[in-house]
């Protein structure tokens, strides 16, 4: 029944291949177990004897909750949610004002640094997911209009506003021959996430930054708005704002309209 439950959501709902894996490994980590509540809470119990922590276990019951769902709605089942654990809950360190000033100032040298410094920029600028900066094509970037055109979760596509500034970055870094891909690898292939969090943790190095650790999430919400560079009117921002509030509730927009 897994394995149906699976083939529905790749071919009916369109989940993507990182989507099928984790269900994978969700269905692995309770295999024989999900014969009712009591043997997926005795499998919880062996889980964490063995030292999963409860974040990966949330994980897994997410998957395992909506697999149980699908078969009371599909097949009739008794229905059954398993609730999750309490999960220790963390105050995440971001970048402070000094730091996200040192970012943007810094002068990179080679081409892994470089690399990791112009994707660092973007994340700032736009907020992107490090899955949509990574997977960036150069057709998707509208010099003109200052938008970008990204593939988010589920293969959704969406326009995001960029500023004047990382407009030149980019610019100048599409002068580069590489691939169709903005920043892939010298061999013309997709970066990975973790060969940037490499990457990334040796640009913090030589920023000498501390008392945060370099992964792609450390960068604050308000970096966007709060250190673009001058040359961007109030007005012109607000028109982002409401640009981008629009778009997320699916209104559609002429973008010429909403440019700085």
């Amino acid at each position: 029944m897994t394995e149906q439950f699976i083939q529905e959501r790749r071919y009916l709902l369109g989940v993507s291949p990182r989507t099928i894996i984790w269900y994978q490994c969700s269905f692995k980590a309770f295999e024989g177990a999900m014969t009712g509540k009591e043997a997926v809470r005795q499998r919880i119990v062996a889980l964490r004897q063995r030292n999963v922590s409860p974040i990966t276990i949330n994980s897994y019951l997410r998957c395992i909750n909506a697999y149980f769902s699908w078969l009371h709605i599909e097949h009739g089942k008794e229905p059954l949610k398993i609730p999750k654990l309490k999960e220790e809950q963390k105050i995440l360190s971001t970048f402070t004002e000094e730091q996200i000033q040192a970012t943007l100032s810094f002068k990179p040298k080679g081409r892994n640094i470089t690399r990791a410094h112009m994707v660092a920029c973007l994340l700032l600028d736009t907020g992107l997911r490090i899955s949509e900066a990574l997977g960036l094509r150069k057709q998707d970037i509208d010099f003109d209009n200052l938008v970008l055109k990204v593939y988010g979760k589920g293969s959704k596509e969406r326009l995001v506003p960029m500023s004047l500034e990382l407009r030149k970055m980019l610019f100048r870094w599409n002068q580069k021959p590489t691939s169709d891909l903005v920043f892939a690898t010298r061999t013309g292939t997709k970066m990975t996430v973790r060969n940037f969090q490499r990457d990334f943790k040796e640009l913090g190095k030589r920023l000498k930054f501390t008392g945060v650790r370099m992964f792609e999430d450390i960068f604050p919400v308000a970096a966007t708005w709060d250190h673009l560079p001058p040359g961007l009117s109030f007005h012109a921002l607000q028109s982002i704002r409401i640009w981008r509030e629009l778009a997320g509730a699916g209104i559609g927009l002429g973008v010429a309209g909403c440019r700085p």
